[in-house]
């Protein structure tokens, strides 16, 4: 095997190998940072596919200027949005029975009437305690998953880090063993 076919091999060989690792890195890299369920090589051609459509966009406008042809008028619906909101309140009832009649009983319809007043006052004051209680239950709940949330959050936002540093990192060794294939290219070249 001559000099120029071994030096054609390597470069074919370290071409190959390096086009994969930064594939696999350009993947990787994606997949760390990109949403769930989000699929690379669809990305990738839906962006290729964009960038051939601005293309051929270009390329129309370029040709109808050349030929002084108008832009065709373009029509576009708007959209709707549409916002509901609800809300809510609690209402109790309290019921009691007939007071006694002020003119034959005016002592007995007084301290009916003050009982009444002091038990709707007691009643409205364990009702703001037992929200106040339910309050700072519920805000102790929050502060606890909103602390677990920020923690959770940090070590998912540190894992897609690394990630996407080892994407990066395969993406750099496929471009030095791309160029390590064009070097043994040259060198074939050189040879022959």
């Amino acid at each position: 095997m001559s000099a120029e076919t071994t030096f054609n091999l390597i470069s074919v060989g370290f071409s190959a190998l390096g086009l994969l690792n930064a594939a696999d890195g350009f993947r990787r890299t994606f997949k760390s940072v990109a949403a769930p369920g989000d699929s690379f090589f669809k990305r990738v051609l839906a962006t290729e596919a964009a960038m051939v459509e601005r293309w051929r966009s270009g390329l129309t406008r370029a040709v109808r200027r050349a030929f002084r042809r108008p832009a065709p008028t373009i029509t576009a619906t708007l959209g709707t949005a549409l916002s509901v909101e609800a809300a809510m309140s609690v209402r109790g009832l309290v019921q009691f029975g007939p007071l006694p009649d002020v003119t034959q009983e005016p002592a007995a319809f007084t301290a009916e009437v003050e009982r009444r007043l002091n038990r709707v006052f007691q009643l409205a004051q364990d009702v703001q305690h037992d929200l106040r209680q339910e309050e700072q239950v519920r805000d102790k709940g929050d502060q606890q998953a909103a602390s677990h949330l920020g923690t959770q959050i940090s070590a998912l936002d540190e894992q897609a880090k690394r990630d996407a540093l080892e994407g990066l990192h395969e993406q750099v060794l496929g471009w030095f063993l791309i160029a390590v294939g064009l070097i043994a290219q040259i060198a074939a070249l050189l040879a022959s």
